[in-house]
């Protein structure tokens, strides 16, 4: 009975699919017509080493024996299917930490994926270790605007774009990471973007390889970018010849996708699914007999990977073998969180819980070399910690990265230039988490322009504005420090590197605070923009704290 049910379970998350998209522009073709191809695509993004379910909440989520066993359901049963990854595989648990992306790679290849695009995060142990994880892929690696020839064994691995034929019809795949790979990846070596202006000069290599297909034949092509949703607008309103975009990067779960309308009556269907593997996207294009989608006809779901879903047997005995040096961490238990620390921050214009509990830790370190401030990005922060116990594998996945803690004495000027720099777009990865600062900003003022209030902790609780000539000691990741996504701090000096890492830092500030409870957002805030008292005591001299800026 309970095989049973699993099958029926199964067969109805196959079929379940949303509401055929509405079309907001005329394609030329009855919506009556019959499509002359169906192509499914199954597609995941930002998976980050998510090998093993979680709970989030208290609901079991994601785990690639789940996605394995529904990935090879619903290829058994649904003809013309292809299965996509957009990038960032690599970083983000322990399994990264011990294996270096070797499981994640053995993922897509026991799932039967036939598409991967390159992310930036799996050039975090540098160009060599990608190369040599990616030796093993079988499955196609495209990336059009990555230039890898300083790396021979890896340039030789990536193509720009691949084809597939499938009822005798010729379907084009195209790859793109972000542009902005060598601001917030230090560890690309040798290999660069071939083009990253903006506001459209990125798109070159990209807009290329689509003409390259164009003139061989190819009518139906579909982008795998690891760029963000906002690049993937852009990329469909200035590439028409493009009808769909599989995408990663920003880690939005598009639970409808965006359907981007051209002037030539055509379409391009944008889906992501989020991140960790909570969600399979199931993308269901039907095109005509000149290669353009009928927007009616395509449909579109996310698949929750929850409790409900099966595992595969091989996966499950293969991550047993592999979880055992894993399992020293899981039962090491720091400490006890009374309230939960959620890092769904996307979009999110205020400090968290979880931001402002690494920002403490920092501060904490620093402040035994004199220390009074203290930052971390949002970005570096990958994980969250639910209420109950904590353990050491939880920090080292919410804090993998191998990045260091840096003390340095900077001005007050700079100190106002980095915080505009990390609040000058939407909130995303450079949004500052802050410790010893309150900041009050204007998100509908112009970049570089928000700050409204900027206050200093004195002594304990008395407050007061910065002083933009004054010196401040401050702590921060050595990622942001040395440029990590943009940030400038030339002119700093007395500079320390403690070589301890930012998880160790977090470590030590469980141990002196073992019972912990989360902080509401008090100390990056969004006003109503009819503040105008920006309560600064001086005018900055000297270099801004943002590269390319001009002061």
């Amino acid at each position: 009975m309970q095989r049973l049910f699993r099958l029926l379970l199964i067969a109805s998350v196959i079929t379940l699919n949303l509401p055929g998209l509405s079309a907001s522009a005329q394609t030329g073709t009855s919506q009556s017509a019959k499509p002359d191809l169906v192509l499914t695509i199954l597609h995941t993004n930002d998976l980050h080493a998510h090998e093993d379910s979680f709970l989030e909440n208290g609901r079991v989520l994601g785990g690639t024996a789940r996605l394995t066993y529904l990935i090879r359901a619903i290829r058994a049963r649904t003809p013309n299917v292809l299965t996509i990854d957009a990038g960032d595989i690599f970083q983000g648990t322990a399994y990264f930490k011990f294996y270096s992306g070797a499981t994640e790679v053995a993922y897509l290849n026991n799932a039967g994926y036939d598409i991967y695009t390159i992310g930036n995060h799996e050039f975090d142990n540098g160009s060599d270790n990608l190369a040599k994880q990616l030796q093993s892929a079988k499955f196609s690696i495209i990336s059009a605007n990555i230039d890898a020839s300083a790396k021979p064994e890896l340039a030789k691995l990536i193509k720009p774009s691949t084809i597939r034929t499938i009822e005798g019809k010729k379907v084009g795949f195209v790859g793109a990471v972000t542009p902005d790979l060598e601001k917030i990846s230090l560890t690309t070596g040798d290999v660069h973007i071939k083009e990253s202006g903006e506001p459209t000069a990125w798109i070159k290599p990209i807009a290329d390889e689509v003409a390259n297909l164009k003139q061989q034949g190819v009518d139906k092509i579909i982008l795998v970018t690891h760029c963000g949703v906002d690049r993937d607008k852009v990329l469909a309103e200035n590439i028409p010849a493009v009808d769909a975009i599989i995408g990663g990067h920003s880690h939005t779960r598009l639970n409808r996708p965006v359907v981007i309308n051209h002037a030539d009556g055509s379409t391009c269907t944008i889906v992501q699914t989020g991140c960790f593997g909570r969600t399979l996207g199931k993308l269901r294009l039907s095109f005509d007999n000149k290669g353009q989608v009928l927007t009616p006809l395509t449909k579109y779901n996310l698949i929750s990977i929850n409790e409900k879903i099966g595992e595969s047997p091989d996966v499950k005995k293969y991550l047993a073998g592999k979880s055992q040096p894993i399992l020293a961490l899981r039962n090491n238990i720091l400490g006890f969180a009374l309230g939960n620390f959620d890092n769904r921050s996307q979009g999110l214009p205020a400090d968290t819980a979880m931001g402002n509990l690494v920002a403490d830790a920092v501060y904490e370190l620093g402040s035994k070399y004199g220390a009074t401030i203290s930052f971390h990005n949002r970005g570096g922060i990958r994980g969250r910690i639910d209420q109950g116990p904590i353990s050491l594998e939880k920090i080292e996945e919410v804090l993998p990265f191998n990045n260091a803690v840096v003390i340095a004495t900077v001005s007050g000027g700079t100190i106002k230039n980095v915080i505009e720099h990390a609040l000058s777009n939407n909130p995303s990865g450079k949004f500052l988490n802050v410790h010893g600062l309150k900041i009050t900003y204007d998100p509908t003022k112009p970049s570089e322009q928000r700050v409204v209030s900027l206050l200093v902790e004195a002594t304990p609780n008395n407050w007061k504005p910065i002083n933009l000539e004054k010196s401040y000691r401050v702590a921060l990741n050595d990622y942001n420090f040395s440029g990590g996504e943009g940030f400038d701090f030339a002119g700093a000096t007395d500079v320390t590197s403690t070589k301890i890492r930012l998880a160790d830092a977090l470590v030590a500030y469980l141990k002196k605070h073992p019972k912990i409870s989360p902080v509401s957002a008090v100390r990056v805030t969004p006003v109503d923009n009819t503040i105008s008292d920006n309560h600064f005591s001086s005018t900055p001299k000297g270099r801004t704290g943002v590269k390319g800026a001009v002061n």
